[in-house]
């Protein structure tokens, strides 16, 4: 386990962890999510949040680690598989703030072997210490393992814990705090392009901050991309809902060569209203020197109740930074 959460105990397919200040902030800047409150204690109580808020994907730093342990046992071989990422479901009943106590809990849906890959659905759950499912997944793993006799029974390793229900939805001690007017939104309008360029060393920084592998690092970093893209337009890091993803046939991460620097562009654009519940559906598209990263990409946003300027909710009493 890597130093962006401390580890407390391990039974089986649980593993306790405590998320902490300045690994919050180690992820977001990894990771280029750079809204404040993410980055700064005051900020994030202006919105309502007893601590720093991780970014939406911050359960990668442990729950990689889970992955590669279950990779790892569908493998007979002295060779780690290499692990690739073809899909991804996060929903979202809340934030990870700093202090949170998690139970991360993880279920095997399904295990085949397929060309030379154990292929795994796992399905994972956040638990905080007050027994709130703050965030369940689904992730789509793929592990090169060679042969057929290499794979071994997973499924049969989890067979005795249920399966994982969705995170529920979030509940309305919160409003969401969106820079965005929800009431000036059309299907189809088009979100603001953002253009950046990514080297070997930045990639090489997330995957050290994260624990990932090289192989692994680069289809989680673009995930990580993709939610930054999406807060910094909402102006509230905790408004988006649901997220998926799914890699783009025949591309399994971003490849920079070492001393090389990419050019990638973010676009959005809006593909549903319910206006009665508030919530917008957004399509992300990433391309990498024009080719496209990600097969689908979506995501459910939530806004604040009414059109006027959002009013956050009252602080609740500082904690000490962890």
């Amino acid at each position: 386990m890597n130093d962006l959460v401390r580890s407390l105990s391990r039974n089986g397919s649980s593993t306790r962890c405590v998320v902490r200040s300045a690994t919050i902030r180690e992820f977001a800047r990894a990771v280029r999510n750079f809204h404040p409150a993410h980055l700064r204690a005051d900020a994030a109580l202006r919105l309502g949040f007893s601590g720093l808020v991780a970014p939406p994907t911050f359960p990668a730093v442990f729950l990689g680690h889970v992955h590669r342990e279950l990779l790892d046992a569908a493998c007979t071989g002295a060779e780690a598989p290499r692990v690739l990422h073809a899909d991804h479901v996060l929903d979202l009943a809340g934030p990870l703030v700093a202090g949170d106590q998690l139970d991360c809990r993880v279920h095997v849906e399904s295990s085949r072997y397929f060309s030379d890959y154990e292929v795994l659905t796992i399905r994972s759950a956040l638990v905080d210490q007050d027994g709130r499912s703050l965030q369940t997944g689904t992730t789509t793993l793929l592990g090169r393992v060679r042969t057929a006799g290499a794979a071994s029974a997973v499924e049969e390793i989890f067979a005795d814990r249920g399966p994982i229900e969705p995170a529920p939805p979030p509940g309305i001690d919160r409003m969401p705090c969106t820079a965005v007017d929800f009431g000036s939104l059309a299907v189809g309008d088009e979100l603001p392009v953002q253009l950046l360029e990514v080297s070997a060393a930045e990639l090489a920084e997330y995957a050290a901050v994260t624990g990932l592998s090289s192989a692994e690092a680069p289809g989680m970093y673009e995930l990580g991309l993709a939610t930054g893209y999406l807060t910094d337009w909402l102006g509230d890091p905790a408004a988006i809902a649901r997220l998926r993803i799914q890699v783009a046939p025949g591309v399994h991460g971003l490849r920079v060569r070492p001393g090389q620097r990419v050019r990638l562009a973010l676009r959005g654009r809006v593909t549903g209203l319910d206006r009665g519940n508030r919530t917008a559906s957004l399509a992300v598209d990433l391309r990498c020197e024009g080719r496209r990263m990600f097969g689908y990409a979506a995501a459910e946003a939530r806004f604040q109740r009414d059109a006027s300027p959002a009013t956050p909710p009252a602080a609740p009493p500082p904690a000490a930074d962890r």
